[in-house]
C-alpha cells in the first residue's frame, strides 16, 4: 500500500478509494453493485452511492459497512480479472485508515426546517433536474465517457473541483474530445459554460419536455457569463410552467462544441 493510503483526512481517504477502485481494474459502477449482492459482503453498494462517495458528495465519511463492502468488491473484482490483490490492502488495514479518517472529522452540524419536494413548479424542476443527473451518474460509473464529461462540465460550473477532476479523468481515458479540450483549456470553467450553452440548444431543440433541463444548462452558463445563455434564459423563464414554446431561432454552437443528448 502506498503513503495515499496512511493519510487519515476525510479528503485524503476518498482519493484512496478511488485509487483503490483503479488498482482493482476500475470495475462499473453496476458491476460493484452485482458483486455487493454476494455472500460475505455486509451491506449492497448501489450505483448512486458509490458515486456520492467517490465524488465527495458525502460531507460525511461513508460507514464502515459500506467501506468494508467497498474494499471486498475490489478484492473480488482483483481476482475475476486476474490482478494482483496485494497492493489492495486488508479489510483490517481499511478499518484503520477508516478509524483514522473518521477521528478528524468536525460535528456534524444541526439542521433544522423542511421543505416539500414536489409542492410548487420549482420544486418540480429541481425533481426532474437531480433525476436528469443521476442519470448521467450511473452511466458514467457504467463507462459512458459522453456522461462523464457533462458531469465535469456540470462539476466545473458549480465549483465540485474534486468531482470535475475525477469525471474529466474518467472521460479522458476514453479520449473523449471534449474532456481532454477541458483538461487542456487554460480557464476550463470558461470552455464549460461554452458546452453548457450547446447542451442547452440540444436539449431546448428536443421540445417542451426538456424545457426544464435546457433551463438548467442555460443557467450554469449564465452564471459564468456566457450571454447568449442568459438571454435564452430570459426567454424561457418568461414561459409558464407546462406551456409551449414557440419555436426558437438557433445560432450554430462553435465548432467543436454541439454535444449529442442523452436522452433522460
Amino acid at each position: 500500500m502506498t503513503d495515499t493510503y496512511r493519510a487519515g483526512s476525510h479528503p485524503a481517504f476518498i482519493a484512496a478509494l478511488v485509487g483503490l477502485r483503479e488498482a482493482a481494474g476500475q470495475p462499473s459502477y453496476s458491476t460493484m453493485h452485482q458483486l455487493s449482492r454476494a455472500p460475505g459482503v455486509p451491506k449492497e453498494l448501489p450505483a448512486s452511492t458509490v458515486n456520492d462517495i467517490l465524488t465527495g458528495k458525502r460531507e460525511r465519511l461513508p460507514d464502515w459497512g459500506l467501506v468494508a463492502s467497498f474494499v471486498k468488491v475490489c478484492h473480488r473484482h482483483a481476482e475475476l480479472t486476474g490482478l494482483p490483490t496485494d497492493a489492495l490492502g486488508t479489510v483490517e488495514q481499511w478499518q484503520a485508515r477508516w478509524r483514522a479518517a473518521r477521528s478528524e472529522q468536525p460535528a456534524r452540524p444541526r439542521v433544522t426546517g423542511s421543505h416539500d419536494l414536489f409542492r410548487t413548479p420549482a420544486d418540480e424542476a429541481e425533481r426532474r433536474t437531480t433525476r436528469t443527473v443521476d442519470r448521467l451518474m450511473r452511466l458514467a460509473g457504467d463507462g459512458d465517457p459522453d456522461a462523464a464529461c457533462r458531469l465535469a462540465i456540470i462539476a466545473l460550473l458549480t465549483g465540485d473541483r474534486s468531482a470535475a477532476g475525477y469525471w474529466l479523468h474518467v472521460a479522458a481515458r476514453h479520449r473523449h474530445p471534449h474532456a481532454e479540450a477541458l483538461a487542456a483549456h487554460p480557464r476550463p470553467a470558461e470552455l464549460a459554460a461554452e458546452l453548457a450553452f450547446a447542451l442547452g440548444q440540444a436539449y431546448e431543440e428536443e421540445g417542451p419536455a426538456k424545457l426544464v433541463i435546457a433551463r438548467f444548462y442555460y443557467r450554469l452558463a449564465a452564471e459564468h457569463g456566457h450571454p447568449a445563455a442568459g438571454e435564452r434564459l430570459r426567454v424561457l423563464r418568461a414561459v409558464p410552467f407546462g406551456k409551449l414554446l414557440p419555436a426558437p431561432l438557433f445560432s450554430p454552437a462553435p465548432a467543436g462544441t454541439r454535444p449529442g443528448v442523452h436522452r433522460p
